[in-house]
């Protein structure tokens, strides 16, 4: 399979490299920035060089497109690439605009070319371990929430470009919060109310109810040194608990359960092997997203992760309407 890659931001650190793990051959890359673009690919010794997106879009060499820019952006891609019938691999959110991805969404059902977005942890096997053991009879009062703290690039270093502006597909609400809620709807399943509790430029606390009655408290701090990426699940009876406090929020995961009433305490055992990839672990997790590609196309699996991307970009948009 022949790919592409529009962005090289995200692009270059983590989906060109998550590439050649899947033997995905990039053929070329586009930058809004000529000049990096044509660089990277001389250093690189792709076969392309493009100057524009359209010209990347239609080539008919070109099978996969990855787009690695802001949300708001992103969208007009997406509709580019499924009037030349490509595979599209997109970022998350996929859109700022609930509202346009409805209007594109028929197309992309009616597509028989693959869309998948960038949800790393539904192929991270810690998540699958801790949805597997989570109690199947929801208690009166169970809960279930999430710590996310991390330092990021711009934060740090006093940046100001399009990751502090929601409206283009950066801020908190775009770019923790996204993941989060895959997650959790993935763990719990429908949400029936929403609630932002507090919100600054890097700090967002929000609530969720779930249909089946778990409540959730969301904790997003974008300016923390500490960094901590947890999910608690806990009732009357049991707390478990899945945490990471290295730099690299997709390794070192432990899944730990304690039984409130004998007190004991015991580590879940997962299939670990992100821990043993040299590399960034997003590298790994897209990697397993890229090898969707390759299997064969099935229409009611598609239209069944299609949904799901809906349904999140739903509940992202009724919390942004609430801010």
């Amino acid at each position: 399979m022949n790919g592409a890659i529009i962005g090289l931001g995200h692009g270059e650190r983590v989906i060109s490299r998550a590439f050649r793990f899947e033997k995905i051959k990039l053929l070329g890359v586009y930058s809004k920035n000529i000049k990096k673009a044509q660089k990277y690919s001389k250093e690189n010794n792709l076969q392309k060089i493009y100057t524009s997106i359209d010209d990347l879009i239609n080539d008919k060499e070109i099978h996969l497109i990855a787009i690695a820019i802001p949300a708001y952006y992103q969208i007009r891609i997406i509709k580019k690439c499924l009037i030349q019938k490509k595979y599209i691999f997109a970022e998350k959110p996929i859109t700022t605009n609930f509202k346009h991805l409805q209007k594109i969404s028929t197309q992309i059902k009616k597509s028989n070319k693959k869309f998948i977005v960038d949800y790393i942890f539904q192929k991270h096997e810690a998540f699958k371990k801790f949805r597997n053991i989570l109690p199947r009879k929801i208690e009166k009062n169970t809960k279930i929430n999430v710590n996310f703290k991390i330092e990021s690039y711009v934060n740090k270093n006093n940046i100001l470009n399009w990751k502090n502006k929601s409206y283009l597909g950066g801020g908190i609400i775009n770019l923790y919060l996204p993941h989060i809620l895959q997650y959790l709807i993935f763990f719990c399943g429908q949400i029936s109310k929403c609630a932002i509790i507090k919100k600054n430029r890097t700090i967002l606390t929000v609530q969720y109810t779930f249909r089946n009655g778990i409540n959730s408290i969301i904790n997003i701090d974008s300016n923390n040194s500490k960094t901590e990426h947890s999910i608690s699940y806990e009732n009357k009876n049991i707390k478990i608990e899945l945490k990471n406090n290295s730099k690299d929020y997709a390794k070192n995961f432990k899944i730990i359960k304690f039984n409130k009433i004998n007190k004991l305490k015991k580590i879940i055992k997962y299939d670990n092997r992100i821990n043993k990839f040299q590399l960034d672990g997003r590298i790994y997790l897209t990697a397993k997203l890229l090898s969707l590609f390759s299997k064969k196309f099935n229409k009611k699996e598609h239209e069944a992760i299609l949904k799901e991307y809906l349904y999140i970009e739903k509940i992202l948009n009724k919390t942004r309407n609430i801010l």
